[in-house]
């Protein structure tokens, strides 16, 4: 059965394709081709701007698509900004996960793209804070998915509340991966949830290595609660569109990775 984010994000492909092949669907979504055909001949009954062609998919433009009006808008909004931009970064800090490593991602429509941008083949361990990216790991069988316990936030998709911290207390990862609402000089890093504050702080003291993902327009922004202070032995993945003298300030601070356009 074909999941509600798996369905999302094939309509995207298709729509910002206008053709796509199964086998780019298969490769892009890390499915197989059988899945994504099958896939295919669903979402052509479910919306009447997808239509089946030999060997793919092709976008019928000018037809309202309501067969996503169940999906969660806030977050829909938040994965189309910048889209671009937050590829880049997931594809960066996907290539930086090796075999066997075990790795923590926090919730965000960064986050979700780093999901969808890991290596089905690689054998790795995620643990999870959010529910939507379980389910875009769903069908990356080599990868082993732990969703942290916790109270589930339909809103945002995350799990907070004092069971996660308890669970976040006993875990060290390789590497973390923090979605992050703003990063300045003055008040590092910043988000607007008050309640995900100390998730994104525990997180930051879960794992050997720490990533804090942000998009150029998140960086010299200021978001309403401070999470942490700017780290030495943090690193920043970011795009390439951040101001130099802004990109030079940051790097005597933190570390940064700049991530090249595909």
């Amino acid at each position: 059965m074909i999941t509600k984010q798996r369905h999302n994000l094939m309509l995207e492909m298709i729509r910002d394709k206008k053709t796509v092949s199964i086998s780019q669907l298969a490769k892009e979504l890390g499915i197989s081709n059988v899945t994504a055909r099958r896939d295919v001949e669903f979402l052509e009954k479910q919306s009447k701007n997808v239509i089946r062609i030999r060997g793919g998919a092709e976008w019928k433009a000018d037809l309202p698509d309501y067969s996503t009006k169940d999906l969660n808008d806030r977050f829909q909004q938040q994965y189309e900004k910048n889209r671009s931009e937050k590829q880049q970064i997931a594809q960066k800090a996907s290539s930086l996960i090796k075999q066997n490593e075990s790795v923590i991602i926090d919730a965000g429509s960064t986050t979700f793209h780093l999901a969808q941008s890991l290596d089905s083949q690689k054998r790795i361990t995620a643990f999870l804070t959010a529910v939507n990216i379980a389910e875009a790991l769903e069908e990356k069988e080599n990868i082993t998915k732990v969703l942290m316990g916790g109270i589930f936030r339909s809103r945002t998709t995350t799990i907070v509340s004092s069971v996660l911290k308890d669970s976040l207390s006993t875990l060290y990862a390789d590497k973390v991966f923090i979605g992050v609402s703003g990063v300045s000089l003055e008040k590092g890093f910043t988000c607007h949830d008050l309640l995900e504050v100390e998730v994104k702080r525990m997180l930051a003291h879960s794992a050997r290595e720490v990533y804090w993902l942000a998009d150029s327009s998140k960086i010299n922004s200021i978001a309403s609660f401070q999470a942490l202070d700017l780290e030495s032995h943090h690193t920043i993945i970011t795009d390439d569109k951040v101001e130099s003298s802004i990109l030079e300030q940051l790097q005597r601070r933190v570390n940064v990775m700049i991530a090249e356009r595909r």
